[in-house]
């Protein structure tokens, strides 16, 4: 599981138009733009989520990504298990034939940029401000400290944290599940 660590911190409140900008000043590309759909996944009872500490998502951003988050309630120890399928019914047929039912469903658009190995994410969920999402994995490797990077961005001001955007979601006083509930 340690090769599924997510390495990753949010930066709350953005300007997308101004860190757009900022991004491209730097050198960023953007390889994406579209609008995701976003689906969660759980048995009747919430087996997953309430009781194994689970979330098993379902993204249709014009491929479909199976991500099962382990340690959901943990930022500090989260993990994923991620993979690829092609086609968005046969995986849902798959998981409700294996008991498991949407929980959720939200369109959430995605503006991403890459900078060399760095990945930038910026997501606008419909119940709360936009937010940017930082892959750190490889922030040295490409000659960055965090802070510097933020202040580069104009971002160094804003709120930064560890936490999954369910937990975003609950700093706005929203429930993220029943916000988005099927």
């Amino acid at each position: 599981m340690e090769e599924y660590k997510e390495h990753e911190i949010k930066v709350l409140d953005i300007d997308v138009k101004a860190l757009t900008a900022n991004l491209e000043k730097i050198g960023a590309k953007k390889v994406y733009d579209d609008t995701r759909k976003i689906i969660t996944l759980d048995t009747e009872d919430r087996l997953y989520l309430n009781k194994k500490d689970k979330l098993i998502r379902v993204t249709d951003e014009g491929s479909i990504k199976v991500t099962m988050h382990v340690n959901q309630s943990k930022p500090e120890i989260k993990e994923g298990i991620k993979f690829k399928t092609s086609r968005l019914k046969e995986t849902m047929d798959f998981f409700y034939e294996m008991g498991l039912k949407q929980i959720s469903s939200v369109q959430a658009p995605r503006i991403s940029y890459e900078l060399g190995k760095i990945d930038f994410d910026i997501d606008k969920f419909p119940a709360i401000p936009p937010f940017l999402e930082i892959d750190i994995e490889f922030l040295k490797e490409e000659g960055y400290e965090l802070e510097t990077l933020l202040k580069k961005l104009g971002l160094e001001n804003k709120k930064v944290v560890t936490m999954g955007t369910e937990d975003i979601h609950k700093l706005y006083g929203i429930d993220y599940f029943e916000e988005y509930k099927m």
